[in-house]
């Protein structure tokens, strides 16, 4: 059974090296229990700290896989993304818990694993103590009761109001709230949940699973997951046999102008959403009287909700100073009918000479279907890399996405499985992105298996290029060409045969379009780049083999054409795509230039 630990880091360097040496505590063995064996991933979300985090936490625990999100996401899009990860990792449960709490009980994961015995539990919370002198009010209790005062024994939603509502919190516990019960709130700071919550409540999008409501960014984010977890079927619980500590608003401050600002405005969003007609009136006169007379952040709060600015709140956030990552380079490659291919890609990349550290870098494989799988092919390789697999083809777009979202690198490099890394290959990519403050997309130079030149670059397609390769002999205005330059030169694309791209620009840019099964993903992309002002820069001095067309040659011509032509018609629109095919039809029947053959048409 396989169980993912997932945590939030923001500046909370201390608090997250203490919670992760306490997760040593946790037995994942238990002779007499149902579930024999645990498998174990620790996830840590790292929302752009500047405390040195990541380098800590990668240097005292290097078992934990570092996401680094890259900018201050929040609770809701941070746990998202450590969410998605451990999703693909073929996570059956997610535990999903504050990084400012600490392990108390070592049978933890299998008591919250016994309550999901009862039908239709979806999430479940422990008893949570206040850590030792983080109690509300230390000085009315006696010594010994200190790290014995609750704050979370279950609880209910005060609908009338708009709030949970603590049981036990602030009372020593003297075992009064041991039971195991249906509770109407769960805790955010830790939750215990199966996978088909997720299955069922989650929904994808082109930037990633949304399992929380990133409109909400900090607050309310654990309540509208609950309630639609609800609306979906599933009961929460609350399990009083077993608990965790803690160290109550580490992260936000109490009565800070986070608190402030997110907690006014999350309550009107989640209130005024699902709230009685009754309490919506309520909210909206307490709005009012919080605009005139709340403190600056409460009022700014208000003033929001209102003109629908959702998410996070720019200039209550502290600006990513130096973004910090656990692993330098993560290399993709995405086998699809290519198992030999894909493990000579693998030979060239692990061999003396490429440029790979596997101190600093990593590689992920991924199956797309399960025809001729690659994984027998590399199973020496099986210890060293990520290994995925999707049932089905998720197409070429689909599947490096995967491969891109279980990525940690501060790179990372996208290659064909029929590609292999020549001498320097990785090196010298890395070399030339460092030296652009990793603010460029690159593409490598690429031969064919016999030492021959491959045409690689290309200016995105229009029907201007057309004319001008077809009629006035201009090459490469519409057809792929290879410069004929020594030094990294700026381009408008290149073959995602090779492509190499950071993890900000990945960030602000996106994912691949998955609007094509295959074909134009890597036109379409180079656009979006250009859009963003972002340069594309042909890098002669890394040097990678390509086959050419390996996975293309198996799907056949006839098939292959079809989704050449769906892939031109997402790309440019059908009134576009239609003039552009007729500017290329009289091309290939008057012009004075031969349409180029691909080598795998040949063969």
């Amino acid at each position: 059974m396989k169980i993912a630990i997932i945590t939030l880091n923001y500046n909370g360097k201390k608090d997250t090296l203490e919670f992760l040496e306490s997760l040593k505590k946790l037995k994942t063995v238990l002779p007499k229990a149902d579930y024999l064996n645990l498998e174990l991933k620790i996830v840590v979300v790292d929302n752009a700290s500047s405390d040195g985090s990541v380098p800590a936490i990668h240097t005292q625990y290097p078992d934990a896989d570092i996401i680094q999100a890259g900018s201050n996401l929040g609770y809701a899009g941070g746990y998202n993304r450590g969410l998605e990860y451990a999703q693909i990792w073929g996570a059956d449960y997610f535990l999903i818990i504050n990084n400012d709490t600490l392990i108390n009980d070592e049978n933890l994961l299998f008591e919250l694993l016994n309550t999901f015995k009862k039908d239709n539990v979806g999430l479940v919370s422990p008893k949570i103590y206040f850590a030792k002198g983080f109690e509300f009010h230390k000085e009315k209790y006696q010594d010994e009761d200190l790290g014995r005062v609750i704050w979370f024994a279950g609880g209910e939603f005060d609908w009338d109001n708009i709030g949970s509502i603590h049981r036990g919190i602030d009372q020593v516990d003297n075992g009064q709230y041991d039971d195991i019960s249906e509770s109407e709130i769960i805790s955010g700071a830790c939750v215990f949940v199966k996978k088909e919550v997720l299955e069922k409540v989650a929904h994808s999008t082109s930037s990633g699973l949304k399992v929380f409501d990133e409109k909400y960014f900090l607050y309310f984010e654990d309540s509208d997951f609950t309630k639609r977890a609800k609306e979906a079927g599933f009961k929460t619980f609350y399990n009083g046999k077993t608990s965790i500590y803690h160290k109550v608003s580490q992260s936000t401050g109490i009565g800070s102008s986070l608190t402030d600002y997110y907690h006014t405005r999350n309550r009107l969003t989640f209130g005024m959403k699902y709230g009685r007609l009754k309490t919506k009136f309520a909210l909206l006169r307490e709005a009012i009287k919080l605009f005139i007379f709340g403190r600056r952040a409460q009022r700014m709060g208000i003033s929001d909700y209102f003109l629908g600015v959702l998410g996070g709140k720019a200039e209550l956030m502290e600006p990513a100073s130096k973004v910090e990552y656990p692993l330098k380079l993560s290399i993709g490659i995405v086998n699809y009918n290519t198992a030999n291919l894909t493990k000579n890609a693998l030979d060239s990349i692990f061999k003396k000479g490429s440029g790979f550290d596997e101190k600093n870098m990593e590689v992920i494989v991924l199956d797309n279907g399960l025809i001729d799988p690659c994984k027998d092919f590399i199973k020496e390789y099986l210890l060293e890399i990520k290994y995925l697999q999707n049932r089905e083809n998720a197409g070429f777009s689909g599947g490096y996405n995967k491969t891109i979202k279980y990525s940690l690198g501060q790179y990372y490099l996208m290659i064909n499985s029929d590609v292999e890394v020549l001498k320097d290959g990785l090196s010298e990519l890395i070399k030339f992105e460092d030296s652009q403050n990793g603010e460029a997309v690159l593409g490598g130079r690429l031969y064919f298996p016999d030492g021959t030149d491959q045409d690689s670059v290309f200016h995105l397609p229009t029907i201007t290029g057309a004319f001008k390769e077809y009629f006035l002999g201009e090459k490469g205005t519409y057809f792929m060409y290879l410069p004929k330059v020594y030094k990294p030169l700026k381009v408008d694309g290149f073959a995602m045969a090779c492509f190499f791209i950071p993890g900000k620009i990945l960030n602000r840019v996106g994912l691949l379009d998955e609007g094509t099964f295959i074909f134009f993903e890597d036109i379409e992309y180079c656009r979006r780049l250009k859009k963003y002002g972002i340069p594309l820069y042909f890098v002669p001095s890394a040097k990678f083999s390509h086959h050419h067309g390996a996975s293309t040659k198996k799907i056949g011509k006839k098939e292959a054409f079809g989704f050449l032509k769906k892939g031109a018609i997402h790309y440019h629109g059908l009134v576009y795509y239609s003039m552009l095919t007729f500017i290329l039809w009289l091309g290939q029947k008057f012009g004075r230039v031969k349409t180029p053959v691909s080598r795998w048409t040949n063969k």
